[in-house]
């Protein structure tokens, strides 16, 4: 069932959860990955946004779990193989766009950045 909230882009910021959601939007306009081999590698790439264990985790999928009702991705259940099945994910339409909007976002996001720094350095 698709959410009618909007994707909150530009009011997160630099929040934790902007840039975990950030990076699982640009890692699977790569390719498909399956929701564990995601978070396992959100864990090892931002290991202090994301704490290890079945907390990391859980917030992981919650994250996933939104992606999926705002239309950014979609999931499909993978039951080939040995081992329990598996929800493989990919980029919708939306989260193509989404993708690219993250993209400019992070970039002003630099150039303000930039600028404060050069500020505070100035005047410290």
């Amino acid at each position: 069932m698709k959410s009618t909230r909007k994707c909150r882009t530009r009011v997160t910021g630099l929040s934790p959860t902007f840039w975990l959601r950030a990076w699982m939007v640009v890692s699977l306009s790569e390719r498909e990955l399956h929701g564990y081999e995601l978070i396992s590698s959100l864990s090892e790439l931002f290991p202090n946004l994301l704490s290890p264990g079945i907390g990391g985790m859980g917030r992981g999928y919650r994250i996933l779990k939104d992606l999926e009702e705002e239309g950014i991705i979609i999931g499909r259940w993978d039951v080939e193989g040995t081992g329990p099945a598996k929800k493989i994910y990919r980029l919708t339409s939306e989260g193509e766009k989404l993708r690219e909007d993250i993209i400019k976002h992070v970039e002003e996001m630099q150039d303000y950045i930039n600028k404060f720094l050069e500020l505070t350095s100035k005047r410290f």
